[in-house]
C-alpha cells in the first residue's frame, strides 16, 4: 500500500503541498487588490464576450495554429520502429506528458533518439523545442497538442521535452521554482495590468508558475528551459539559452517553490484558469506584442548568426531587476 501511494504520488494524482501552499498564500494578496481594482475585471467583458460568440468557454484560446502543427514534417519512414514505451520511473507517460504518442515517439526518433549519444540527442531534443515551438500564453493543453500546435505556456514547452526525452530513453522530470522577472521582461508580463502588478510587489516573486524540465544524461540531471526561441530571445535583447544555462529573463529564488516530480499534478492546469480569467484582456494583448518582438528579433539574427550574436550578448549582458521604487514611479507614469 504505501509503494502505491507513492507511485500515485509521483504520478501526480495528488497536489503536493508545498505547492497546494504556494497557490493558497496568493489568494490573499490577489483577492484584496482585485476587490481595489474592480475596473480591471469590467476591461476583460469584451474578450469573454468574443469567445462566448464563438461557442467557446471564456479563457479558451482562439488562435487558429493548424499551420503549426509539427506531424507534418514526420514521414512514413518516421513512425517505422519507434522507440519502446517504458513504465519506469521518469520514462513513463503522465498528465501532460504523453511520451507514449506516436506521434512524440516519431519526433524523438527523428531527433537522433538510439542512433546519437544520450548527451547529443538531449541536446537536439531541447534546439528542436526551442527553435520550432513559441511562447504562447494561453490555457495548458499538454506536450501532445503543444508538437500539434504553435507552441504553449513554458510549462507545456516543459512538457513537450520532458515527453520527448522519454520517448527516447532519457529519463525526464519537472522542477518548479520561486522566481522574479529581469527587465524587459517585467515590463511585459508584469506593469500593463494593475492586477498583476501590485500582486508581483507584494509578494515579490512568482512561485509554482514556472520551472524547467530535468534530463538525466550521463549520471547527472541537466536543466533546460526551452520557452523562449532565439527570435523572442534576440527581440529582447537577451542570450539565447541552450540545455544546462540559466534563462536571463529571470532570477532564480533559492527556497522558493522549489518542488520536483514527474508528473503534473491532477487539477493543476485547473486551478490556473481563474488567474487566466482575470488578466484575459492582458493575456490578449500580450500574445500580440510577443509576436511582434519575435519579428524583431527574427530581423536582428538576419543579420548575423545565433553564435555570433549569443558570443556578442553574452559579454555584455547583465540582468537587472527593478526596484520598488522604480516600479511605482512606472505605475504611476502609466496610470496618468
Amino acid at each position: 500500500m504505501p509503494g502505491r501511494i507513492s507511485e500515485a504520488i509521483d504520478k501526480g494524482f495528488f497536489i503536493p503541498w508545498p505547492m497546494l501552499r504556494n497557490f493558497i498564500s496568493t489568494i490573499g494578496p490577489l483577492s484584496y487588490i482585485i476587490a481595489k481594482h474592480p475596473g480591471v475585471l469590467k476591461d476583460n467583458i469584451p474578450h469573454y464576450y468574443n469567445r462566448l460568440k464563438k461557442s467557446r468557454v471564456p479563457w479558451a484560446h482562439l488562435t487558429n495554429e493548424k499551420k503549426y502543427d509539427s506531424t507534418k514534417i514526420l514521414t512514413k519512414d518516421d513512425y517505422k520502429n519507434l522507440p519502446v514505451i517504458r513504465n519506469e520511473k521518469y520514462l513513463r507517460p503522465t498528465r501532460l506528458c504523453e511520451c507514449d504518442a506516436p506521434e512524440i515517439r516519431a519526433i524523438a526518433k527523428k531527433l537522433g533518439a538510439g542512433r546519437l549519444s544520450d548527451i547529443e540527442f538531449a541536446n537536439a531534443a531541447y534546439k528542436w523545442v526551442m527553435e520550432e515551438k513559441k511562447f504562447v500564453a494561453k490555457p495548458m493543453i499538454g506536450a501532445l497538442q503543444v508538437f500539434k500546435s504553435k507552441g504553449g505556456v513554458c510549462l507545456d514547452q516543459l512538457s513537450l521535452l520532458a515527453a520527448i526525452a522519454r520517448a527516447g530513453g532519457i529519463p525526464a522530470r519537472y522542477r518548479l521554482y520561486g522566481l522574479t522577472f529581469t527587465e524587459p521582461l517585467y515590463n511585459i508580463f508584469v506593469v500593463p495590468n494593475p492586477i498583476v502588478n501590485e500582486t508581483f510587489e507584494m509578494l515579490g516573486f512568482v512561485e509554482s508558475l514556472h520551472g524547467e524540465a530535468e534530463l538525466y544524461v550521463d549520471g547527472e540531471w541537466i536543466a533546460g528551459d526551452p520557452t523562449f526561441s532565439p527570435e523572442l530571445s534576440a527581440g529582447l535583447g537577451l542570450p539565447i539559452t541552450y540545455l544546462g544555462e540559466e534563462p536571463g529573463w529571470r532570477i532564480r529564488i533559492k527556497g522558493k517553490g522549489d518542488i520536483r516530480f514527474e508528473g503534473f499534478p491532477a487539477l493543476f492546469r485547473h486551478l490556473m484558469i481563474p488567474t487566466l480569467m482575470i488578466v484575459l484582456k492582458t493575456i490578449d494583448e500580450l500574445n500580440v506584442q510577443i509576436d511582434e518582438i519575435r519579428e524583431k528579433g527574427k530581423e536582428i539574427l538576419e543579420k548575423t548568426t545565433i553564435e555570433e550574436y549569443n558570443k556578442k550578448k553574452k559579454k555584455t549582458f547583465k540582468p537587472k531587476i527593478p526596484t520598488i521604487s522604480e516600479v511605482k514611479a512606472f505605475r504611476k507614469k502609466i496610470n496618468k
